[in-house]
């Protein structure tokens, strides 16, 4: 495992973080008595960074009598390769040191200190980009098995339940302060496509754009598959690109707006759950997508690749329900005014319907990946490698999960119009 270990992992900056961020903004002096790392994730769990675990011993100068113990985690995002571009591109760290050090924080005391994420640390570009966070995994946070093919319905609630909580605090502050919304506006005005980078250098609408013609390919041969669906999927080929950034960059300014995630699925997500085995709590990770736009970006998204096939196809209205419901809960005991119907919640998500689409077509094939064959580069650089992408892809999308998830949806898009 050492050999795995870049140098720039070491005690010094374990030390740094600790100093800035037990008691930010104040700094603590420490003496560091023992540091260990090891990896934090699994192949095919992220595409952006490097992530790694620290315990680590130490005791603070004024307290000499009494060691802590504590483990947290570094996220390093080296700027090698194509998530490099990727990284610069949607300015992610960032994006992420904001939402983590400013926002969060903010949000959470809006609403009487709910927790939407871990503590950060520590944030750095020297010698690359790196963040140290709470680990969560000490406070019994865990992350679901990503294949497992998608969350049941009480993790799904659960879900809809602290989206609506940080929804509703951004709504609750933006109204408050002209100043925070227009700072909301400015700082996180793109997710996923920045849409001050064209569409031929644009790395990310490159790689998830690809995904569309694997599913052709794939989807022609399924006899369960109407023909004429697969038509239409060949017609929207040519212009995917630009519905997906007319989608995208919309300025919903007869909607409300929140504060989204923006990249909502079960690797992003820890759980904490009762000695029952009931999920408790969730709390998000990787805000490197956060943007302030339509909440139909995070509901959108979220009901695709969240759920499982069952869930998905017979609660997905319950869920938007159970969205709504706790949204105007926060926002009525805020003294909030004009608070959305569940009528305005489904105008938003079918504003940014076609975001489901990609979803269903870029994100979900990765969800419902039953296993990584032997031989499989599940990383960026192999999805923006063309070769090695498409045998990705090939492996994903002829699935039986994802094959019998995107057939019904499909069939649904085509008869909401979206495939027109």
């Amino acid at each position: 495992m050492a050999l795995l270990l870049p140098a720039y992992l070491n005690e010094s900056l374990i030390q740094t973080a600790l100093e800035s961020g037990l008691e930010y903004p104040r700094r603590t002096r420490i003496q560091l008595l023992q540091c260990r790392f090891r990896c934090a994730t699994t192949v095919g769990d992220n595409y952006l960074s490097d992530v790694f675990r620290a315990w680590v011993r130490f005791r603070r100068l004024d307290e000499q009598d009494r060691d802590e113990d504590i483990s947290l985690i570094v996220k390093c995002m080296p700027a090698d390769g194509h998530r490099g571009s990727v990284i610069e591109e949607l300015n992610v760290f960032e994006k992420e040191v904001l939402m983590f050090r400013d926002v969060v924080p903010q949000l959470s005391e809006v609403v009487g200190g709910e927790q939407f994420a871990a503590k950060l640390y520590y944030a750095t570009e020297d010698p690359i980009r790196m963040i140290v966070f709470q680990d969560l995994n000490a406070i019994n946070y865990t992350m679901t098995n990503r294949t497992n093919g998608g969350l049941d319905l009480n993790h799904c609630m659960l879900i809809m339940r602290k989206i609506a909580k940080f929804h509703a605090a951004s709504m609750i502050m933006a109204s408050k302060s002209p100043t925070k919304r227009k700072e909301f506006e400015q700082d996180f005005g793109y997710g996923f496509l920045n849409p001050k980078v064209s569409r031929e250098n644009n790395t990310v609408m490159g790689i998830f754009t690809q995904g569309l013609s694997t599913l052709i390919e794939c989807a022609s041969t399924w006899t369960n598959l109407d023909p004429d669906i697969v038509k239409k999927l060949r017609a929207l080929k040519p212009v995917y690109k630009e519905r997906l950034e007319k989608s995208l960059n919309q300025q919903c300014l007869d909607g409300f707006k929140v504060m989204n995630h923006g990249d909502l699925w079960s690797n992003n997500m820890l759980f904490k759950y009762c000695p029952d085995g009931t999920p408790q709590d969730v709390i998000f990770v990787d805000y490197q997508l956060s943007c302030y736009t339509s909440p139909g970006v995070d509901l959108n998204y979220s009901l695709i690749n969240c759920p499982t096939f069952e869930v998905r196809e017979k609660h997905r209205d319950g869920l938007i329900a159970e969205y709504h419901k706790n949204l105007t809960t926060v926002l009525k005991d805020a003294g909030y005014d004009k608070i959305p119907s569940l009528v305005d919640v489904k105008k938003e998500i079918q504003r940014m319907n076609f975001y489901s689409f990609f979803a269903a077509v870029a994100i979900l094939p990765i969800v419902t990946m039953e296993s990584i064959e032997s031989g499989l580069d599940v990383g960026l650089d192999a999805l923006a490698d063309e070769k090695k992408a498409e045998q990705l892809r090939l492996h994903q999308y002829n699935g039986d999960r994802y094959r019998r998830s995107i057939v019904v949806l499909l069939q649904r898009f085509n008869r909401e119009g979206l495939l027109d």
